[in-house]
């Protein structure tokens, strides 16, 4: 299916790898001009190597989105590369687990930064285009945690902020819904990303347990019986930024397997 979005500008952060890679592949099949935004720059030349190889236009630049000057930086290589973006993908590591009475509760404070602040710099940063051409996609991958904690997880300060990031994104929608933007938010479940199966180790490390016993426990507890493809969060992000999805604003969608109790 062709989605209508030949020739866009994307700028996909945290694309060099897992479901940002992912989103930012499927964009290029889709005919955008992407810009790939991380941290790392092996990262960053692996994906656009990848987009270039199987035909589709990407470049990259090395960037710490949940600062403003370093949201700058990414847009301003944007504009520089393909012009200003059209579609906005923002996709931020949330934080590591902390305890509650034992950590610095600057955790807190550096969570709101990185999940929060970083969609604030980027939407301000972006909207200005957007409204001025009447169209524009802004999307955050974020997690069904921001709803539904998942227990013995101890990501209390990563999962507020990204409550935070759902309010914020409501409100963007609601503000600039009459003039072709739409804002959204996807809540991931367990994806089988690099991060995701370090995690892990980390947590079976830590209670004595083979990791792939952990897996399967958690697979267990999934209805669809497994973790999520990358690609499977990619497919519905760049359905999002088509104009077939111009009905749909302001959303927390859940991308979870099933996972989610409520049927609302």
């Amino acid at each position: 299916m062709k989605l209508g979005l030949e020739n866009k500008v994307a700028l996909v952060s945290g694309g060099s790898k897992g479901i940002g890679r992912a989103c930012a592949e499927l964009l290029a099949e889709e005919g955008c001009q992407v810009m790939v935004v991380a941290r790392g720059i092996e990262g960053i030349e692996a994906s656009v190597q990848a987009i270039r190889a199987a035909g589709g236009r990407a470049a990259g630049v090395a960037a710490d989105m949940s600062d403003a000057s370093g949201v700058q930086r990414a847009v301003d290589a944007t504009r520089e590369a393909f012009g200003a973006p059209d579609i906005v993908i923002s996709n931020v590591h949330g934080g590591e687990p902390c305890d509650f009475l034992k950590d610095d509760p600057a955790e807190f404070t550096d969570s709101f930064q990185n999940l929060v602040m970083s969609v604030v710099h980027l939407a301000r940063a972006t909207l200005p285009h957007m409204q001025a051409q009447g169209w524009g996609r802004l999307l955050t991958i974020g997690t069904a945690a921001a709803k539904e904690p998942a227990a013995g997880l101890r990501l209390m300060a990563a999962n507020t902020a990204r409550a935070g990031v759902v309010t914020l994104n409501k409100s963007l929608a609601d503000e600039f819904a009459g003039q072709g933007i739409t804002v959204n938010t996807l809540a991931t479940g367990w994806i089988a990303t690099e991060h995701m199966l370090d995690h892990i180790g980390q947590m079976a490390a830590a209670k004595g347990q083979p990791a792939d016993a952990m897996l399967g426990k958690l697979a267990r507890g999934i209805p669809v019986g497994r973790p999520g493809r990358p690609v499977e969060i990619a497919s519905l992000a760049v359905y999002l930024c088509s104009d077939l999805a111009g009905y749909l604003t302001g959303c927390l969608i859940p991308v979870d397997g099933g996972s989610h109790r409520s049927a609302w």
